[in-house]
């Protein structure tokens, strides 16, 4: 089943009763009343742990998860939607994207034979798809002119009058082709976090090697001691623990250093998939008015991420251990047969060497 959107503050499933959810920078949702209460005016995204403060920063609500919201309901929850036309409790079976109302069985009837909206176009919800939950916008100032021009000065749709008016000097084109062009936009900034979020899991997939080399070096590391020490372990038993413990406490240096490296790729790689999940989400179910709101904020988010580019391949530091220390102490106990392999990763530089004294 799909999963709901829920508010990246108090982690509350959004629901198509509840009010709009809010667009953080950060693509994440926050509900209304997390806005409205944010102590000082400043909020926490939980999910990405990226402050936002609201004396700074004014937040758009969030038309694409709004109508996903609608979409998943009408997909997994339908008892949920009732007629919003008489308010009378029943079953809705239809959406009317003019009238922006739920509709029951009578009510729809009726919605077809009266004049003023016989002509609408209604959905029933099992013919409802991702792109067809929004009507044509209209000019909040000539309705019902629809808003089929954009002003590339103003950053706005506007109408017909509009162009016409106040915006005849401005830079406007077809609203269809800029939105398509900031659809194409938006889609490569898709494809850059994508790829950018590959090479974070390849190059964490590159330290979980090193992980596991490590671990692998020391365990072969230990084996060898305890080999070389058991013919000797009266007169050694003290020099062993010693060199265990040294053993030890470089490999768990080694282990938190390449640990510490994971935990931060990791978390851009988490934060790419975020933001590459909205965008998959904006290019779903936006409109054109949405894909040029989105585009700006999308791009800055993009280039956040894009200024951390990993590595290819983490390069994995190969473990050394000196034995001039064992070699002084066979020379003492020439018959014990003793020997030391040491373990090396040949096809990596040595940055670092776990030296015993």
């Amino acid at each position: 089943m799909d999963t709901f959107p829920k508010c990246s503050v108090c982690q509350q499933q959004f629901t198509l009763k509840d009010p709009a959810p809010y667009l953080l920078p950060c693509l994440h949702a926050v509900c209304e009343m997390c806005v409205t209460s944010a102590a000082g005016g400043v909020i926490s995204c939980s999910t990405c742990q990226r402050e936002v403060n609201l004396t700074d920063t004014s937040l758009q609500k969030d038309a694409v998860r709004q109508k996903e919201i609608f979409h998943l309901t009408v997909k997994h929850r339908p008892t949920e939607l009732l007629c919003t036309n008489e308010d009378d409790g029943n079953q809705a079976v239809c959406w009317c994207p003019e009238c922006e109302e739920f509709l029951c069985e009578y009510c729809q009837n009726m919605h077809s034979r009266v004049k003023a909206s016989r002509g609408h176009v209604v959905e029933t919800f099992t013919d409802t798809t991702s792109g067809s939950m929004y009507a044509e916008s209209v000019c909040k100032l000539h309705n019902p002119y629809p808003l089929e021009y954009f002003d590339k000065n103003c950053s706005i749709l506007i109408c017909a009058k509009c162009r016409l008016g106040e915006h005849t000097e401005h830079d406007v084109g077809d609203v269809d082709v800029a939105a398509d062009a900031a659809k194409g936009r938006i889609e490569q900034h898709g494809k850059n976090v994508t790829a950018h979020h590959t090479s974070h899991q390849a190059y964490l997939k590159s330290i979980n090697k090193a992980v596991n080399d490590t671990k692998k070096t020391s365990s072969d590391l230990k084996e060898a001691i305890h080999h070389t020490f058991h013919s000797l372990r009266t007169q050694l038993d003290q020099r062993e623990k010693e060199l265990i413990i040294d053993l030890e406490n470089q490999t768990k240096q080694e282990l938190s250093n390449l640990h510490t490296e994971q935990v931060t790729s990791e978390g851009e790689s988490q934060r790419c998939k975020w933001t590459s999940d909205y965008v998959k989400t904006v290019l779903r179910y936006a409109s054109n008015s949405d894909f040029l709101t989105l585009e700006s904020s999308i791009q800055d988010t993009t280039k956040t991420h894009l200024t951390s580019l990993p590595p290819d391949t983490h390069r994995t530091s190969a473990t050394a251990f000196n034995t001039r220390g064992l070699d002084k102490l066979k020379l003492k106990f020439p018959n014990s047969g003793v020997s030391l392999h040491m373990a090396q990763n040949k096809q990596t530089k040595v940055h670092r060497q776990m030296t015993v004294i």
